[in-house]
């Protein structure tokens, strides 16, 4: 059975980077993200955003509202099946994760979790790798699990924070969280996941060689789905992008509760877009800026019933 390999403390990054006299320098990370911030409440009215990213190459990191509690709906996955790796034989694993990945399935979500051990493990798990911002509280995939020891932050809601999941990427990276073989294929399940549309946000407005290299996790909860709108509405992810120089950066991009879901789901995919821009030095990539300027998607008006184009998760 492995064990998780020492921790050397969480990503040094707070929910406000900057000092409220002097501001982050234009051409900062921080800069960029202080101003996806502003366009999150200008293209998508009523989404609650928080965003953190790390380049990996130089540490430099960036967050909004890095610690605020996020229903994590599917991108905790990544969590759980690195907690089995910890835990497990990479052998009890791989055929799960594969499904985890490649279609986010729930039920075999469900049994990697009892491969770790049930939610409790979970959570004493995330407690042990630093995020202290983050708990399974249930699932119900295949048959009731209920957690005992989750701060039930959100009721019975599972959660995390965009800095969690970003300092949990960051010790993947940097082979602090699990040994060698088991993060090599961590990185390779987290391959199977969708590159663009629904599930793959993260990478659909990205150029074509950073999207056939993505690492990523995303979550949904779509308009319809579970009991309130007003409280769901997730549209969540988590990941790894490459850059043209072969440096990559780790990035959390979570918004829920918007009440139009092709709005959010467009700022979700500009927003990955214009940190890549930024990141690789590309000022000639275009992340939808028309699109922007007219304020995101036009309304969808559908039958009942009648799946959104393009951003259907159903």
């Amino acid at each position: 059975m492995r064990k998780v390999l020492a921790w050397a403390g969480l990503l040094a990054m707070s929910a406000c980077a900057t000092t409220p006299d002097t501001g982050p320098p234009r051409d900062s990370l921080q800069a960029v993200v202080d101003s996806l911030a502003r366009e999150a409440a200008l293209l998508s009215p009523g989404t609650d955003l928080a965003l953190a990213v790390v380049d990996l190459r130089t540490g430099e990191s960036a967050s909004f509202k890095g610690l605020e509690p996020h229903i994590s709906a599917s991108s905790a996955k990544v969590f759980w099946v690195a907690a089995a790796l910890t835990r497990r034989e990479l052998e009890e694993v791989a055929p799960l994760a594969e499904k985890v990945f490649r279609t986010s399935d729930n039920e075999a979500s469900g049994e990697v979790i009892d491969l770790v051990g049930g939610p409790d493990a979970i959570n004493r798990f995330l407690h042990e790798v630093g995020l202290e911002h983050s708990a399974l509280t249930k699932w119900n995939y295949g048959k009731p699990r209920q957690a005992t020891n989750s701060p039930r932050v959100m009721q019975n809601d599972n959660y995390f924070c965009a800095n969690d999941a970003v300092s949990f990427l960051h010790s993947v990276d940097q082979r602090k969280l699990l040994e060698p073989v088991p993060t090599a294929r961590l990185l390779q399940w987290m391959e199977l996941t969708p590159r663009e549309g629904c599930g793959g946000w993260l990478g659909t407005r990205l150029p074509p060689s950073a999207r056939a290299s993505l690492q990523h996790k995303g979550g949904w909860l779509p308009p319809g789905c579970c009991s309130d709108d007003a409280r769901y509405n997730v549209l969540n992810e988590v990941g790894f992008v490459t850059l043209p120089d072969g440096g990559r950066y780790a990035v959390a991009i979570l918004t829920s509760r918007g009440p139009d879901w092709p709005k959010q789901a467009f700022f979700v995919e500009r927003a990955s877009c214009v940190l890549y821009r930024h990141l690789s030095k590309d000022a000639a990539l275009d992340c939808g800026e028309a699109l922007a300027k007219a304020g995101g998607p036009a309304p969808v008006v559908l039958a009942p019933g009648a799946p959104v184009p393009n951003y259907d998760c159903e």
